[in-house]
């Protein structure tokens, strides 16, 4: 198997629709775009929402909705992201925040079907944050740049035989002492998914 290379890339920031709406939308030198909570900027979210509207064709999008607002989707070179997910899938997005005529949208990198419990997961996991005040701590680690670990990715998907593989076989499986807390930074950066609760697949 020829050795994977990965690129540092931001980590996508769990967010609620109302959030990125709420914010305030700001360009720099070294960005297309970012919202600023908190007194921290945040360029690429991790959202979950059921698809309420999607267009194809050359401008292909779609619009999502999380209970909180709703959102469009727009890709203009990456249309085929779109591919696997219509109107009433439940979905997750990570993507890039851009906005165009004062309107906030994002610019989907992936988007996923996930099951719709997984909707309340969120929900609970946002909601904690929030009430907890954890949210300045969270984004502060976000927004550094990590690289993905190469082993544990690999191993994932080598392990996966087409219905994801156990977060206990991979740990099990390597040598990494850190494998559980590499596994929870890679679903952080959206590189992995879980399919359902404790099996994880590599996102292609």
């Amino acid at each position: 198997m020829p050795d994977i290379q990965f690129q540092k890339r931001l980590v996508a920031r769990k967010a609620r629709i109302s959030d990125i709406l709420q914010a305030d939308f700001a360009r720099d030198d070294s960005s297309a775009g970012f919202i600023k909570v908190g007194g921290l900027n945040i360029s690429r979210v991790s959202m979950l929402g059921a698809v309420v509207h999607k267009s194809e064709g050359a401008y292909a999008g779609a619009v999502i909705d999380d209970g909180t607002g709703k959102i469009s989707l727009r890709a203009f070179e990456n249309i085929g992201v779109f591919s696997k997910a219509d109107v009433g899938d439940f979905v997750l997005v990570i993507g890039k925040i851009r906005s165009f005529n004062d309107e906030k949208y994002v610019m989907p990198e992936i988007i996923r079907k996930i099951d719709a419990a997984w909707m309340n997961v969120r929900k609970l996991e946002l909601k904690d944050m929030h009430a907890a005040g954890e949210n300045a701590k969270a984004m502060a680690h976000d927004v550094e740049e990590v690289p993905v670990n190469d082993e544990i990715y690999s191993l994932i998907k080598s392990l996966d035989n087409g219905d994801g593989v156990s977060v206990d076989d991979v740990i099990k499986s390597s040598k990494d002492k850190s494998a559980e807390f590499i596994i929870n930074k890679l679903l952080e950066s959206g590189d992995i998914f879980e399919i359902k609760p404790g099996r994880l697949k590599v996102l292609e």
